[in-house]
Formats: C-alpha cells, sequence, structure tokens
C-alpha cells in the first residue's frame, strides 16, 4: 500500500520504518521535511536490533495524499481539526484516515467529515511505543502484540482491522462503538494523575533543582489517584447502560496490578518506560513546568476533561477527577469550574462532548448507535 503518515514525532516514525519494513510505500507530511533522511533507523529497545527504512518522499505538501491508499495521523489532537481541513481537499473520500491513537474526541472534531461520507477510524492505543533519539533519522521503538479498531462508518471496521494487521504485523480487533476507543484509560488518566501526584503541592511558579523520572520514580499516591480516576471512569462507562463499554478494560487489569503497591512496581519497572523525564523545562539553570507540554495541553483538555464531560451528561459523581482537573485549573489559569459547578468558560476550547451537540443521554445513545 502507498501510506502517508502525517507527523514525524515518536509514533510517525517509528510506524512508518515498521511499515516500510513490512513492504509497503510510506509518505511521510511533516512541517519539517528538510531536517529528514530517506533512510531512518529504527531500534528494538528490547533486542537491540535494528534495521533501515526507506521513506519514498517527505514533504509538507498535502497534495501528496492523492496517490496514497490510506492516511495515518499522529499528532495532538488539538491540531486534528486544522490538517483535517487543510487535507481534505486532496483526498477521496474512499481514502481511510486514520487517528493513532484515537482518543481524544476524534468523533467530535472529525464529526462533519464522517456525515460527507468520508471514513475516519482510530486505534485504541498506539501500535509501539517509540522514542525519537535524532529527528528525521533515527527512532527506538518496541511494537505490541496487538490494537483495537473502530470506524466510522462502522461496518467499515473489520476491513480496517485487517489492513492495520497487515501495515504493522500485530494483531488488530474490532470494537462495536467509537465511545470504547474515546474512554481508553491510557494518557488522559495515566499521566493526569501522575503530574498530580507529583506537583500537587507546588505553586506555578516553582522549581526544582532536577528534573523527575516520570515513570521509574511512580509512587503510591500515583498509583492511589491512578487507580481511584480509573473505578471513576469505569462507574461512567456502567452508567452508559445501552452501549457496550465492556471493551474499557480497567487499569488494574490492563496492568495486572490490583493494589496500589503492585501498580507503582508494575509502572516503575516498564521497559519502554525507562528514561522518560517529566514535562519541564530549564529556566535559570533549574526546572519548571512545561505548560506547553502535550501532557498539558492534550490531557487534559482533550482526556480528562472528556471523560468529566459523560459523566456530567450521566449524573456520575467523580471526586478524584474533579481534584485533579481543579488542580490544573489552578496551575494553567484556565476556568473549567465555577461556583456552581463544571461550566466554566474555557470548557469551550475543550473537546467535551456537550460543545457538539450531545448534552442529554438520548444524545450520546444517537450518536454512538
Amino acid at each position: 500500500m502507498n501510506v502517508c503518515v502525517i507527523g514525524g514525532g515518536n509514533i510517525g516514525t517509528a510506524i512508518a520504518a515498521i511499515m516500510n519494513q513490512n513492504g509497503h510505500e510510506v509518505y511521510i507530511k511533516t512541517r519539517r521535511p528538510e531536517q529528514w533522511s530517506k533512510t531512518i533507523c529504527y531500534t528494538d529497545m528490547e533486542s537491540q536490533k535494528s534495521f533501515s527504512a526507506h521513506i519514498s518522499k517527505i514533504t509538507h505538501d498535502s497534495k501528496i495524499l492523492a496517490i496514497c491508499d490510506i492516511v495515518l495521523i499522529t499528532t495532538p489532537t488539538f491540531t486534528l481539526k486544522n490538517i483535517l481541513d487543510e487535507i481534505k481537499p486532496h483526498l477521496k473520500k474512499s481514502t481511510p484516515i486514520g487517528i493513532i491513537p484515537g482518543t481524544g474526541g476524534v468523533e467530535f472534531i472529525a464529526k462533519n467529515m464522517i456525515e460527507e461520507g468520508h471514513i475516519i477510524f482510530g486505534l485504541d492505543r498506539v501500535p509501539c511505543i517509540a522514542r525519537v533519539t535524532k529527528y528525521g533519522k533515527n527512532v527506538s521503538g518496541l511494537k505490541k502484540h496487538s490494537v483495537r479498531l473502530c470506524a466510522f462508518p462502522k461496518h467499515k471496521t473489520s476491513q480496517l482491522c485487517d489492513i492495520i494487521q497487515d501495515l504493522f504485523q500485530l494483531h488488530c480487533f474490532p470494537l462495536d462503538n467509537y465511545l470504547t476507543v474515546t474512554f481508553t484509560p491510557s494518557n488522559p488518566i495515566l499521566h493526569t494523575t501522575r503530574l498530580y501526584a507529583m506537583y500537587q503541592n507546588a505553586a506555578p511558579t516553582h522549581s526544582w533543582k532536577e528534573n523527575v523520572l516520570f515513570y521509574e520514580a511512580w509512587d503510591d499516591l500515583s498509583s492511589q489517584m491512578l487507580i481511584a480516576c480509573d473505578t471513576e471512569l469505569q462507574a461512567v462507562c456502567k452508567a452508559i447502560n445501552k452501549l457496550d463499554l465492556t471493551g474499557v478494560v480497567p487499569l488494574t487489569t490492563h496492568y495486572e496490578s490490583h493494589t496500589i503497591q503492585a501498580m507503582t512496581h508494575k509502572i516503575s519497572n516498564i521497559l519502554s518506560f525507562k528514561g522518560i523525564t517529566s514535562p519541564m523545562i530549564q529556566k535559570n539553570g533549574r526546572y519548571v513546568f512545561d505548560l506547553n507540554s502535550r501532557y498539558f495541553t492534550e490531557d487534559f483538555p482533550y482526556g480528562l476533561c472528556i471523560i468529566k464531560g459523560f459523566a456530567e451528561i450521566f449524573s456520575c459523581k467523580t471526586p478524584n477527577i474533579d481534584i485533579i482537573l481543579q488542580w490544573y485549573q489552578h496551575i494553567s489559569g484556565q476556568m473549567y469550574f465555577t461556583k456552581t459547578g463544571f461550566n466554566g468558560p474555557d470548557l469551550t476550547k475543550t473537546a467535551i462532548p456537550q460543545n457538539f451537540g450531545i448534552h442529554t443521554k438520548e444524545d450520546v445513545y444517537t450518536f454512538y448507535q
């Protein structure tokens, strides 16, 4: 297949290499094509074995999409609307557009294109953990054994699973409804609970002597909040009882860790998480919050806020999610809560369902069924 990958970051680089290794022609659309090499080196994190992959063309020009059989978007969710607007004139409606990962309110942001007949699909998680070691040239990765997928229109789901299996050479399982993808408790809970546990008592202007390892220094408070917020998400899933959301796997099951201590041990020892630092930048020789990091700009407004939005519709209490969102409100200046509830003015800049005409239980069921 001719595949266009939009985004030259960690995931985009890794999947480009993997797909070419599996026999496909790969094109990269990126803002920085001049920094790319047509030959990139992929190194497996576990075996340390490497291979070279060939990229057929690197460009910023959307015209490349006209020759592509499938498009995979790996950029942050907050860029998705602009990207879809940009590429739409160059796409055939029959060309599937995949979002990796497909969380973040993809179904709302792409709603107009879905209604116009475009094929939009999302993966529940990334197909590999990846770290660029030299931009546009070298990447290390650890491919997963499986992913799950759901598409609009729904009848395209199985066909697209077959394509993804061929592209990545892993198992791809179909999901019954897209809300299962949206609720996948990956970064929106994993990152936000950890950030709260690390920085909860720090003023927005606080600085640190050194950057903290995000996963290797994972502690029991991080696990406690992770499990608590994940439990609240499961309660929301149960409340949405006219949709089958059993596919939203609890993190205690996903990580095979059912106690706080077991979760701390598990996450702090995951090989692919080794060496990952916290979202900080240096200032005057010390480290401060990097509020422009995707950990903040994506995982709160396009992650945890969405879960809270559905919780509001189905009258589910989420005390721990509220604590974390209110903490983010304090350090970022965004206003999500007022004295009367989850109705702050800055919610218009998030991907909560209410921003897209979904206000009632009936609206939810109609949209996802």
